[in-house]
């Protein structure tokens, strides 16, 4: 059996397919492509399920208005053969928004278009909310954020926490993240209840890939009061949407005012937990908010945001840097940035008087890196507010180091003081570990038993043309 949708609903049909699992991809993919010839979404689908970066952006497809009046096209109804490859969905007939409002239901991602930030002198603040100020849909599925408590190597990341459920990897649900903003606040403003709260954002934590940030998050995640919320794909893409439409569509107007309520509605969204619906959260008061690397480029918005939230900056050797983000199962993102920039790489390519589409891949990336360690040096320097961590002498096996200096840095002095040895053994065990164990199956691989970083002249040569000038500054800055 099946019904008929129009074209327009077609498209809709195609952006909600962009968010859904691998294997449905695939599956939609395939059926799309041989009963209804479906061609630009078996593209997108493919090219999603083969990895390719064309369409890895959260960018929402525009309906024509020519389009309305095309003939139907024929998708099947829930009993057909794509409905059946997937367990059915224990909460499709409850209240969704009521679920958020309650703790049941989590944001998993986001979706924008080429017009979600249009500068149309709306004005929005957390005292004049205006519904239209910004148009983005949010995706929200039913996991538990404080999972990685339990685990925190074999769960790094809020997507290694959510690959665990089954609702997120079958059923999610996409509501209009405004509207739910504002009926979140509101609901929390006026609830009694204890069982839901809202945490204060407790400390950010920015870094440059690959340099040990991850074991910092860890350890972060052994206390009691903590709930580690790390590299959330939502947060990341909030932050550089501008930077993305501009990009990708060349699209300027993007409103920071709209972006930035965007930003703090997200991370209202990500500081709410429920003990009803989540474990080991009766003690939770502190949120932390660990970044993906390339959102180290954004470090001046976030933190602008949060200004009472301590942040802190890793590096590492930055030929060790630039060679781990070259591997080859790794250089994907780093070589992205060529076709993606942010302002900050943007701005560095303008003071070096260099064309990233003539660079090589090794020069691209340590522009790249350069550019993050600039942003961070940047703001420490002219704030006054932040730390700048070196993996090799601040992280790197130094326990004393996280229990005397980090940890008492990000607020945890009171738990330190409170079971000092506690401590200082849970912190040996986050570091006797790899910070990512989520992909190795064998335990004895999950022992930290050091690296050996093979630095090629590739990489010696871009560092020295690129990088240098950063890490010579940091240097100065903390002699």
């Amino acid at each position: 059996p099946v019904k008929k949708i129009s074209r327009r609903d077609r498209i809709r049909f195609n952006n909600t397919m962009l968010r859904a699992p691998l294997p449905q991809l695939a599956l939609l993919g395939i059926l799309a492509t041989s009963r209804f010839g479906v061609v630009s979404a078996s593209g997108n689908l493919l090219r999603r399920s083969l990895g390719s970066s064309e369409d890895a952006n959260p960018v929402k497809q525009e309906v024509p208005s020519s389009l309305e009046d095309e003939p139907p096209l024929e998708l099947p109804e829930e009993g057909s053969l794509i409905a059946m490859q997937f367990s059915p969905d224990p909460y499709a007939t409850r209240d969704h928004l009521e679920m958020i409002l309650n703790g049941e239901l989590f944001l998993s991602g986001i979706r924008y278009g080429p017009f979600s930030f249009r500068n149309d002198d709306v004005t929005t603040s957390n005292d004049d909310w205006r519904s239209d100020a910004y148009d983005v849909d949010g995706d929200f599925c039913v996991f538990d954020p404080s999972l990685n408590k339990s685990d925190p190597a074999k769960y790094p990341t809020v997507q290694d926490v959510a690959g665990e459920s089954l609702h997120c990897g079958e059923h999610r649900y996409t509501m209009p993240l405004a509207e739910v903003a504002r009926a979140v606040r509101k609901h929390d403003a006026s609830s009694k209840s204890n069982l839901v709260k809202s945490l204060p954002v407790s400390g950010l934590l920015f870094h440059e890939g690959y340099s040990g940030a991850g074991l910092l998050s860890n350890a972060l995640t052994t206390f009691d009061s903590t709930l580690v919320i790390s590299e959330h794909d939502a947060l990341t893409e909030a932050l550089a949407a501008c930077d993305t439409l501009k990009n990708r569509y060349q699209v300027d107007n993007c409103s920071s005012v709209k972006q930035q309520q965007l930003v703090r509605d997200i991370v209202t969204l990500l500081s709410r937990t429920s003990e009803t619906h989540m474990e080991n959260v009766r003690n939770v008061d502190k949120l932390y908010l660990k970044l993906q690397g390339t959102s180290a480029a954004y470090l001046p918005t976030l933190r602008s945001l949060y200004l009472s939230a301590p942040w802190l900056f890793v590096y590492r050797n930055a030929e060790h840097a630039l060679a781990k983000h070259m591997d080859s199962e790794r250089s994907k993102a780093c070589i992205e940035t060529r076709i993606n920039p942010s302002s900050a790489l943007s701005s560095k390519c303008e003071e070096n008087e260099v064309d990233l589409e003539t660079l090589s891949h090794h020069e691209v990336c340590a522009l790249h890196l350069a550019s993050l360690l600039g942003v961070a040096f940047h703001e420490h320097e002219e704030s006054h507010t932040g730390m700048l961590l070196s993996y090799d002498e601040h992280v790197k096996g130094n326990v004393d180091g996280f229990v005397d200096i980090i940890l008492p840095y990000l607020g945890l002095q009171n738990e330190i003081d409170a079971d000092p040895a506690a401590v200082r053994e849970r912190v040996e065990g986050i570091l006797s570990v790899r910070s990512n164990t989520s992909t190795r199956l064998n335990p004895e691989d999950h022992v930290w038993n050091g690296e050996t970083i093979e630095v090629s002249e590739e990489v010696e040569n871009a560092v020295k043309v690129f990088m240098s000038q950063e890490m010579e500054s940091i240097a100065r800055s903390r002699m």
